[in-house]
């Protein structure tokens, strides 16, 4: 505890005999261990939040707690430096592990460095001062979001501090100071100063432009520079340990001490303030008090009994302690925070008071009623069913609940119809009165009941486990059972509803929508009709029927709201818009109405904003019930919830977007970056995780998020106060965060570097590279396709070359064959000359022969010159030179230029050589070249001879073959 640390630092101070005065009396107050019996209060207090050693990951102990101007909440804890953003918590050790005992935010203006410069203001840096033994010095806030300590002391080097324990941190316009329980360090931002007291003493205090201290033993001090001067008035507290000093309304000042109550300063003069709860305080050992600024309560923590907070007139308000829902009763540590709610440090974890709630709720770690249902103010009590039955006790009292004897179990409703309190429960239906209960009907599982007017009378129709009943008043005006209505499904009917028409709207319990119209008597269905998903309604389960504002019905079916139209069928209502989270919707008093999410309601109003309530309601049976003109109860898991419909519109509401608290890369979680000023990250960096929070404490606050230059759609709701990103490319980027607070949207900005391959030098560069390599292959490809082209030419050309040799070698080919055919009718044209020749020469010789024989036959009968003359004829016809001629020219023509090629080859060659060869080439016999020779056959055979041996040929040579070849 912080007075047994204290007074044993006391023990060993530098003044052993005042101390030795106080040891007894202040080890008496840390060794009072009896705990006063109290009863169990049941009142409803401002909501209140468990912080345990298990969530935040660190020493149980809290020993101080403040704030920063961004709404963040330090911790000193005996592990180090806590820090909560209202999504998470971090632990900062100091250097050595030192426990921390207190903790202070300041802002300090800090120079540009070098001084100041032209268009360089001075900027503002985030301190959280804090000290411990032997170390005192502040954590700065840097660019990426994250504290780095810078140790004072150190730098100082102070003796005295080897010994020294910083308990306490003060700020004052001036100075911050640091103080042990016997020397005080004084810091102007620049210097450190040490001040020695006359004796040891408790914490400083600026109240009233003043800053006091008690001297131990004596009264209180104002310390003026250096000096201590004694506050006139308070000597008469030398007995006393002053835990705290407050400055009070007008001129006084309100001082608290440990076991020896409270007190009121005022112009030198010092009187108790003696209030209700004095004594109680006295017995609790009073350790911290602060005052509130919204209403000037005065809060005090208790060593033995949590927190008492009392009205500025001293009337007690509420109590906190472990019975109430706190963790510990051992009060370290008070804050109030910008939002006015309390945040108490404590033996045991941390705890959160939300005092500006508007919502106050009845919590206790015993809670006799579990999960509530329904409630209803009787008679000037309340009285609240709950799964364990009917509790009651005054309305708006700190007295404890009692129990409704013969209603234990499930009850669903309790209902003032008439000045009578009417209860449905699992067992039966049931009248309350203020002594007794009775049972009015055996209905099991009445769930809602409906007044109906019919004539003079008034009707009670109520839905239940099986189908529907009414009831209706006897001679006495007792509401009695009177029948079930006939010809309806036995169905549970949990809601109930009427349009303007008259006609009933009922909602199955678990699985199914019903529409009838009853008589006027409503003993009998005078028709009913079941709804059919997915043709009437999008589905059967959970539907929900609500009486709305206009007096209208709405359905709520599959997260979408449906109205009645004129023929009794379903239409889409306009009355309520598709939001990102489902949600359902309640009616209250005077056109308010609520829209029930899965952690939260809001609130509406007529002419005034919506106002957000975070409630979390009993799930599946979201249950809102006007109590009185002013209050709504919510039922709830764990108790209730009362709200002041008439309360400000404002409370003090988290109206700011989601912030970034740390940029780290994925793959190195150590290695951060700024969070601010539109950071450019390395471009190695392509994976990042973005923590964010919503300083909104007590809640539980759902997010979604969008990484624009990634995707513009938003990301599903989700709790996680991070998220992850990975491949990200080299561009600019929109982070976006919002959370179910508000509406508000928070953004960061920041670009991922490009790797040098993405540089616009590298993108021109690899463009002209990709250009000429381009150009290169373009070229490449034209010199390729030239190459291809004339490659195809040149295999066109061949081919074509080929095609007109084939079509020139058909051609010789048709022309050798029509020079054959002429060669060969040359040839036998030749030949028939040969023949003609021959034959003409045997004719002629065959003539000559007989002309002959004639002649010698007639002797001179045929005269000389008649027979000369033809004898004559005959002979120079016979292989005359004119049919050589003509042979010559006609063998010429078929054997191109033989004689010629021959007299070349062979110049002596004789003219009857060349005739006799020519008829070799013609490959005549010798019989037939005989006449064309005009020579006997001998004579040709000696010819043969004579032309081989001029022409040098062997006698195997075939002279024949020889001439064709020529």
């Amino acid at each position: 505890m912080i007075l047994n640390t204290a007074e044993k630092r006391l023990a060993r101070s530098h003044f052993p005999s005042r101390a030795s005065k106080y040891k007894a009396g202040c080890y008496t107050t840390i060794l009072f261990l009896v705990t006063i019996f109290l009863p169990l209060f049941a009142q409803e207090t401002p909501p209140l939040i468990n912080y345990p050693a298990s969530v935040y990951k660190a020493h149980n102990q809290n020993w101080d707690i403040c704030q920063s101007a961004d709404d963040i909440v330090y911790s000193a804890n005996s592990d180090g430096l806590l820090e909560h953003d209202g999504a998470s918590w971090k632990l900062y050790p100091l250097p050595d592990g030192q426990i921390v005992r207190t903790v202070l935010y300041d802002e300090q203006t800090v120079e540009p460095a070098g001084g100041k410069v032209l268009n360089r203001h001075p900027k503002t840096e985030q301190r959280i001062y804090v000290g411990g033994f032997s170390e005192f010095g502040y954590w700065k806030k840097e660019a990426d979001g994250q504290l780095k300590y810078y140790s004072l002391s150190k730098k100082a080097n102070f003796p005295s501090l080897k010994t020294e324990e910083i308990w306490h941190i003060l700020k004052t316009p001036r100075y911050i100071y640091f103080q042990s329980f016997s020397f005080i360090y004084r810091y102007d931002g620049k210097t450190l100063t040490e001040i020695k007291g006359p004796d040891n003493f408790m914490f400083l205090r600026y109240v009233k432009n003043r800053v006091l201290v008690q001297l131990i033993g004596r009264g209180l001090y104002e310390l003026k520079d250096k000096r201590f001067e004694p506050l006139k008035g308070t000597e008469s507290l030398s007995s006393a340990i002053v835990s705290s000093i407050l400055p009070y309304s007008g001129n006084r000042i309100l001082i608290t001490t440990t076991k020896h109550g409270i007190f009121i300063w005022q112009n030198g003069v010092l009187s108790p303030w003696n209030i209700a709860i004095s004594a109680e305080l006295k017995r609790n050992i009073i350790n911290r008090a602060l005052i509130m600024t919204r209403d000037s309560s005065v809060v005090f923590g208790t060593i033995q009994n949590g927190v008492y907070v009392v009205s500025k007139n001293g009337a007690l308000r509420y109590r906190f302690n472990k019975d109430t829902g706190l963790q510990n009763n051992t009060v370290l540590a008070l804050e109030e925070d910008a939002r006015q709610q309390l945040w108490i440090g404590l033996d045991q974890g941390i705890d959160m008071v939300k005092m500006s709630s508007p919502i106050i709720a009845y919590q206790t770690s015993d809670n006799p009623l579990g999960s509530t249902y329904a409630a209803a103010i009787w008679h000037g009590n309340l009285y609240v069913g709950s799964n364990k039955g009917v509790f009651v006790k005054k309305w708006l009292s700190s007295e404890p609940f009692r129990p409704v004897l013969g209603l234990e179990g499930q009850t669903w409703a309790l209902k003032v119809i008439d000045d009578q309190l009417l209860c449905g429960h699992n067992d039966a239906t049931y009248r309350i009165s203020e002594n007794s209960v009775t049972k009015i009907s055996g209905v099991n599982g009445g769930w809602v009941f409906m007044p109906i007017r019919n004539g003079r009378d008034t009707l009670l129709l109520q839905g239940a486990y099986v189908g529907l009943h009414v009831y209706k008043k006897d001679a006495k005006g007792i509401w009695t059972y009177a029948y079930p209505v006939e010809k309806f499904a036995p169905v549970p009917i949990r809601q109930i509803a009427r349009d303007n028409s008259g006609t009933f709207w009922l909602g199955h319990a678990y699985k199914g929508l019903f529409q009838a119209k009853l008589t006027t008597a409503l003993d009998s269905a005078l028709f009913w009709k079941e709804f059919k998903a997915p043709r009437e309604l999008p589905s059967e389960f959970s539907v929900e029927v609500v009486q709305w504002l206009d007096g209208q019905v709405r359905v709520r079916s599959g997260n979408r709201f449906f109205q009645p139209d004129a023929a009794g069928n379903l239409v889409a209502s306009s009355d309520f818009l598709k939001e990102d989270e489902d949600y359902k919707v309640r009616t209250g008093l005077d056109g308010d109405w609520f829209k029930v999410f899965m952690n939260r309601v809001e609130f509406y109003q007529p002419g005034r904003e919506a106002r957000n309530l975070p409630l979390t309601l009993v799930r599946n049976s979201e249950t809102i019930i006007p109590l009185s003109g002013d209050y709504y109860f919510f039922c709830l898991d764990n108790g209730y919830a009362l709200y002041n419909r008439k309360s400000a519109d404002k409370h003090n509401e988290v109206t700011g977007p989601p912030v970034i608290r740390k940029v780290a890369n994925l793959r190195n979680l150590n290695e951060t970056f700024a969070i601010s000023g539109n950071p450019s990250l390395p471009a190695e960096v392509r994976s990042l995780r973005v923590a964010f929070s919503i300083p909104a404490y007590g809640q539980n606050v759902q997010y979604q998020y969008r990484l624009k230059g990634l995707t513009d759609q938003w990301s599903e709701w989700t709790d996680q106060s991070f998220v992850e990103f990975t491949n990200l490319e080299s561009r600019d980027y929109i982070f976006e965060i919002r959370s179910s607070v508000n509406d508000t949207i928070g953004t960061y900005h920041f670009s991922v570097r490009p790797y040098w391959r993405e540089t616009l030098f590298a993108k021109i560069l690899f463009a002209v590279v990709v250009a000429l390599a381009l150009a290169a292959l373009i070229v490449y490809q034209e010199k390729r396709l030239a190459r291809h082209r004339r490659k195809l030419i040149e295999e066109q050309e061949e081919k074509l070359r080929q095609q007109r040799l084939s079509s020139e070698r058909r051609i010789m080919q048709i022309q050798n064959e029509k020079l054959q055919s002429e060669i060969q009718s040359k040839s036998q044209q030749l030949s028939n000359v040969a023949i003609n020749v021959v034959r003409k020469n045997e004719i002629l010789e065959e003539i000559r022969d007989e002309l002959r024989q004639v002649k010698a036959e007639m002797g001179h009968q045929l005269p000389n010159i008649h027979y000369q003359k033809l004898l004559n004829s005959i002979e120079r016809n016979v292989a005359g030179k004119d049919d050589w001629i003509l042979f010559e020219q006609n063998f010429d023509e078929v054997h191109e230029q033989f004689f010629k090629r021959l007299r070349q080859i062979y110049p002596t060659i004789s003219p009857s050589e060349l005739r006799l060869a020519a008829c070799l080439r013609m490959n005549l016999s010798t019989k037939e070249m005989a006449p064309v020779l005009g020579i006997s056959v001998r004579g040709v055979e000696i010819k043969r001879y004579r032309l081989r041996k001029k022409l040098g040929l062997d006698n195997d040579a075939n002279l024949a073959q020889f001439m064709m070849d020529i």
